[in-house]
């Protein structure tokens, strides 16, 4: 089943284009790789942060009682 990003996931990644898009900017200002290194950690954090499984319930399925005869 094909996993479809909402809203606040949509907004993550135009964020996240404009975060990198000012920086590769500020690389090309400065003549410096510097910005770029700066935040360079940014899209492993989104990448993991999108890739995570969203569960939904309890994360331990609920105990079973066995009946007393």
């Amino acid at each position: 089943m094909k996993r479809r990003l909402g809203w606040y996931e949509w907004v993550a990644v135009v964020v996240a284009v404009v975060v990198a898009g000012a920086a590769i900017a500020q690389a090309i200002r400065e003549h410096s790789w510097k910005p770029i290194w700066t935040v360079a950690w940014l899209p492993a954090v989104f990448v993991a942060s999108l890739g995570a499984r969203r569960t939904t319930g309890r994360c331990w399925p609920r105990a079973r009682r066995r009946a007393d005869p």
